[in-house]
């Protein structure tokens, strides 16, 4: 399991969306890159759903609604399968596109 997130060939930044150019060094040369796991960093509930903001190495930092009893400071893995189940996981959407990239 993984998420997909844009990695900056230039810089080394990681973003999430994705985005026409890396906000940290004004870069085009952007590639897609997996991320498998992060660590759970906080979280709120919303009636039955935990959302959480879960730290990956070296980043970024994501938006993601967890799956299965979870902690901060635990290490889930990331997926972008909605109907991930099993043990504890954090689902992210997958990855929005620039509309060049599309086709």
């Amino acid at each position: 399991m993984s998420v997909t997130v844009q990695n900056c060939r230039t810089c080394g930044g990681r973003w999430f969306p994705a985005r026409l150019m890396c906000p940290r060094c004004g870069s085009a040369d952007l590639a897609p890159v997996g991320v498998e796991r992060g660590v759970v960093e906080q979280l709120t509930h919303l009636g039955d759903v935990v959302i959480a903001s879960v730290a990956c190495d070296p980043e970024p930092l994501l938006v993601a609604r967890l799956h299965g009893p979870v902690e901060p400071g635990d290490v889930v893995e990331l997926t972008d399968d909605p109907g991930a189940s099993g043990r504890p996981v954090a689902f992210v959407p997958p990855i929005s596109l620039p509309r060049e990239e599309l086709s």
